[in-house]
């Protein structure tokens, strides 16, 4: 399957090389907005099409295209370019690493999932979901369309995710509870109530001494 990548940056060339490596997707240029259009028009040794004129170099009857792979305006640049890539006539491509197990879930278009992730059996994900390294989706959990679940995150059974929204690394949401569209969901906080949409939900117990290390060393390590 030919394929193209939206965008140009470290999240794209993070998934350039995913993609190269899988057998059944044949990584064939990029696209991306004008204004970041790289001077060589090339990039990773592939050819790069400005987003509005990116159906002349890339056919969208021959070439499926994938991502954005972006939380950019909490994921509303995405969504908004993948209608674009409908209206335009593109079909999409989805990428789930190998070593992922995903069984008996739906996962809508157009969604990443890489390494070691568990999408549990009776979960939906939504089209456009993005799932980073080692994020669990737990049975029968429904996620809405174009999410973002950073590394680390867990998300229980029965839970309830509105679209848009974004979980920083090491979150988790508890089981059968929801949280909104629009969201965003801070590194390192324990969701265990109902967020509303547009919240953020931030939890930082973290407390810092200077020099505290040291201190903490010769009392208790000897």
């Amino acid at each position: 399957m030919d394929i193209i990548l939206f965008g140009v940056g470290q999240i794209a060339e993070v998934m350039a090389h995913y993609v190269q490596q899988d057998p059944h997707l044949n990584l064939v240029g990029f696209t991306v907005d004008r204004t970041y259009l790289p001077p060589s028009g090339e990039f990773k040794g592939l050819p790069v099409a400005a987003w509005d004129d990116a159906s002349t170099l890339f056919p969208p009857g021959k070439i499926r295209i994938l991502g954005p792979v972006s939380y950019r305006g909490n994921n509303t640049f995405r969504r908004d370019r993948h209608f674009e890539a409908k209206e335009r006539g593109y079909s999409f491509a989805s990428y789930i690493h190998p070593s992922s197990h995903v069984s008996g879930a739906k996962i809508g278009e157009n969604s990443v999932i890489l390494e070691e992730c568990t999408v549990q059996p009776y979960a939906k994900l939504g089209t456009g979901s993005i799932l980073w390294s080692k994020v669990h989706i737990g049975h029968h959990a429904q996620i809405g369309d174009f999410c973002f679940f950073a590394s680390f995150c867990g998300i229980a059974g029965n839970a309830r995710v509105g679209d848009c929204t974004f979980f920083g690394g090491q979150t988790g949401l508890a089981d059968n509870l929801s949280v909104g569209s629009g969201c965003i969901i801070g590194a390192g906080t324990a969701v265990t109530e109902t967020i509303p949409d547009g919240a953020l939900a931030i939890s930082r117990g973290t407390r810092v001494l200077p020099n505290g290390a040291r201190r903490f060393a010769r009392r208790l390590l000897g």
